[in-house]
């Protein structure tokens, strides 16, 4: 999926939201245990919750207002030492085309996860996203799009305004996500369908707590970017650890 070796730093731009970039560095250790916390990977975030709402600013015409604060957030981690970055927020990847080829190189996209986890796993799933990410189709202007475009549900206009307001805003100021959790059970009886896509970083504080938690009653499945991505970065420290003791 991507490579990330001992020496790798991983750069989070975080702030958007900050309950689930907070989460998200939790993850990461969380996926390391077993290992000694000498082993485990070298992680910077920057966390800037003063970022305007990216929805709010691409649907008024002004990415720049984002475009701004994300470069500035990039090249701190890049000036501390980060070798690798990754954005916690979905819908700024819409700013993908927009960003210097010298930094673009190094960042980790999302739905790039999404996408080949698919193609691992195929199945049919509920995208749970911001009107933003639906609006500006970052999944459907994917270059993988066509082939597994099947592969996705999309809610109805009515549904993904609930899913916006309703689902992914509450967690914004409450990390406990089981107040939302009838929305989601709601949603996923509508569509018939018993997995959904974390297409927002804010999910990933659902799916840790509906779907990896151990009490996932429905069973429920998920394919979450930031809990691939967590578990990939443990993976890849374990692996060069070992074959550090193999030598």
């Amino acid at each position: 999926m991507f490579d990330f070796s001992k020496q790798d730093v991983m750069g989070v731009v975080g702030g958007l939201g900050p309950m689930a970039s907070a989460e998200f560095l939790k993850t990461i250790y969380e996926c390391c245990q077993g290992a000694q916390e000498q082993d485990f990977p070298v992680v910077m975030v920057h966390s800037d919750p003063t970022c305007p709402d990216r929805t709010s600013a691409f649907l008024a015409g002004r990415p720049e207002d984002v475009l701004e604060p994300l470069m500035l957030a990039f090249n701190r981690l890049l000036g501390m030492g980060a070798t690798k970055l990754v954005m916690c927020c979905m819908t700024s990847h819409h700013l993908l085309p927009r960003i210097p080829p010298t930094v673009l190189e190094r960042v980790i996209s999302l739905p790039d996860i999404i996408f080949e986890q698919l193609a691992e796993s195929g199945g049919r799933h509920l995208l749970i996203c911001s009107t933003g990410t639906r609006q500006f189709q970052i999944f459907e202007n994917h270059s993988r799009w066509e082939i597994f475009k099947r592969c996705f549900i999309l809610p109805d206009e009515m549904d993904q305004q609930r899913i916006h307001q309703d689902l992914i805003y509450p967690i914004k100021l409450n990390p406990d996500a089981r107040e939302v959790f009838p929305i989601l059970e709601e949603l996923m009886s509508k569509y018939q369908t018993d997995s959904f896509i974390a297409g927002c970083s804010e999910i990933h504080l659902v799916a840790k707590q509906l779907v990896f938690s151990g009490r996932n009653q429905n069973n429920y499945s998920c394919i979450d970017p930031l809990m691939i991505l967590a578990r990939q970065i443990a993976k890849e420290r374990y692996d060069a650890r070992e074959r550090a003791f193999a030598i």
